[in-house]
């Protein structure tokens, strides 16, 4: 079932300075990710953190330490492949779990040029956890979801349908996008 405003509950968001401090932080990171050559997102890490976990979608396992992430993000070899990439964050909601600790969750346009290939762009989903310093909010916690491949697979075949095609049937007739019927959430 697709996720709609009519089934979620609302999320209790942050105030808004919070919310406005921690998005900064979250498009700085996507600029650090866009510039390859130019400072790493690690820096946006709280270095007083003993313990920073890192999950890139690309990754079998969560990174955690600053040995991990230091290899991940400043190993010169890891970034010989790529020539370029843009990370684009959007829709970044803010949630205060104390007074200085906040839940992020956004999505992220990803694209990527390899030295060898044609470009390649993805849809992930972002979460992170980040603490107030004196340096400004600082992430503890980042992790990357990319979309399943059923999800994936939805997606290319609806896009394959023409927009004239689609006019023809609205949103609230696709099975996809229709309540469970009541008696399924016994």
């Amino acid at each position: 079932m697709k996720v709609s405003p009519e089934n979620q509950a609302e999320l209790p968001l942050a105030g808004a300075e919070v919310r406005v401090e921690v998005a900064k932080v979250i498009e700085q990171m996507g600029k650090r990710f866009t510039d390859i050559h130019g400072p790493q997102p690690i820096t946006l890490f709280d270095p007083d953190e003993p313990a920073p976990q890192y999950l890139g979608e690309e990754m079998d396992d969560w990174m955690i330490g600053w040995d991990a992430l230091r290899w991940y993000f400043e190993t010169p070899e890891r970034f010989a492949m790529i020539e370029a990439m843009d990370y684009h964050p959007s829709n970044i909601r803010v949630r205060s779990l104390t007074d200085s600790l906040a839940l992020a969750t956004w999505d992220v346009h990803a694209e990527m040029k390899f030295r060898r290939g044609a470009p390649v762009g993805e849809k992930l989903r972002a979460n992170a956890i980040l603490r107030e310093t004196s340096e400004g909010w600082r992430f503890i916690y980042y992790a990357e979801a990319p979309k399943s491949t059923m999800a994936y697979m939805q997606d290319l075949y609806a896009n394959m349908a023409s927009p004239e095609f689609k006019q023809r049937f609205p949103a609230e007739k696709n099975l996809t996008d229709m309540p469970e019927p009541a008696d399924s959430k016994k």
